[in-house]
């Protein structure tokens, strides 16, 4: 008995068995990373809605001194596979909607999510091409005629497509660091920060922020050197396209520019100070600025020194202003 104990243990010892479980095979890890897929691209339609949602309020906030852009309020995809599984549709291509932007012209007038598009004003969509092509000279007050498909009824729906002063998209950013930025027509933010914040309120101080930097006029006199870029690097492998600011166009595949948030500090003071005031006029709470400023600054305290961003405020600079701000509108000394 004694001999058999000491061969098993030379046999535990010396043959290099490792004890792992049941066995998984190759066929099954494929397609746990197909259904994986399928929650990732959810999971980013259902961050980018609740950005598109906010950014719309916003977007009417903003007094229209720069002329009117049309908004229509749709984020169309390509179908594809994953596209399919997500929206549960019986269709393997053409263009799908993977959300409507509530409140907005399409939303009041009844398209829904995983309408598949049929036609527009009469031309056949396909194709992202078809639908550029179909949404290339629509105006703001203008009728669009959609025919779409609905659990395999073919529908007709009219929009008409209002119109806000910015033409903007609102994007995602698979990133984890804490961050957002705005070029001529997009505000990017990226994961980290949609996980950073805590509120509607406290996304919709963000997203006002580079809001403002394009409505002031920010980003053609941008100074100084950049010390933090997103690279806009969207290969996601399926393709959207829309009119809408705020709902997306063509998936980017594999871009490989630098996109930037960064100013002078006076443009950062002016941006924050107008960012407030757009909150309010979109009904939101702009005491939200005083909280995710606090907690930026308690969970990142680097940025309370003044070398942290050198074209930016610290931190703290900018709790005080924004709380001197919020208060100011309470008291009535703003206009707005």
């Amino acid at each position: 008995m004694r001999k058999i104990l000491v061969f098993c243990l030379f046999l535990v010892l010396f043959s290099g068995c490792v004890i792992t479980g049941p066995p998984v095979y190759r066929g099954e890890i494929y397609q746990m990373q197909q259904e994986l897929k399928t929650k990732a691209l959810k999971y980013r339609f259902q961050k980018e809605k609740k950005m598109a949602d906010v950014g719309y309020r916003l977007l009417k906030a903003i007094p229209d001194n720069r002329g009117s852009f049309p908004y229509l309020g749709v984020r169309f995809v390509k179908i594809d596979k994953y596209v399919k599984e997500m929206l549960n549709i019986n269709k393997n291509y053409g263009i799908a909607v993977a959300y409507v932007i509530t409140d907005s012209p399409a939303d009041k007038s009844g398209i829904q999510a995983a309408d598949i598009i049929k036609n527009i004003n009469g031309y056949v969509v396909n194709r992202e091409q078809d639908l550029k092509h179909a949404l290339r000279y629509v105006r703001p007050n203008q009728k669009i005629k959609f025919q779409v498909e609905r659990n395999g009824l073919i529908q007709a729906i009219d929009v008409v497509v209002t119109g806000v002063p910015l033409e903007v998209r609102f994007r995602m950013l698979d990133a984890e660091i804490v961050n957002a930025g705005a070029s001529s027509n997009e505000v990017v933010v990226t994961y980290g920060l949609m996980r950073f914040i805590q509120t509607e309120d406290e996304l919709a101080i963000i997203l006002s922020h580079e809001l403002a930097h394009i409505a002031r006029g920010h980003i053609g006199k941008r100074a100084g050197t950049d010390l933090v870029s997103i690279l806009l690097g969207i290969a996601a492998g399926y393709g959207a396209e829309s009119i809408s600011p705020g709902s997306g166009d063509i998936v980017m595949q594999g871009v490989g520019g630098a996109f930037s948030s960064l100013y002078s500090r006076d443009f950062e003071r002016e941006a924050d100070y107008f960012s407030i005031i757009y909150v309010h006029r979109a009904g939101l709470n702009i005491e939200a600025g005083i909280d995710v400023w606090e907690r930026f600054a308690v969970e990142i305290p680097e940025s309370m020194v003044s070398d942290f961003f050198s074209t930016h405020p610290t931190s703290t600079e900018r709790l005080l202003r924004i709380k001197k701000t919020v208060r100011d509108i309470k008291e009535g000394r703003i206009k707005l």
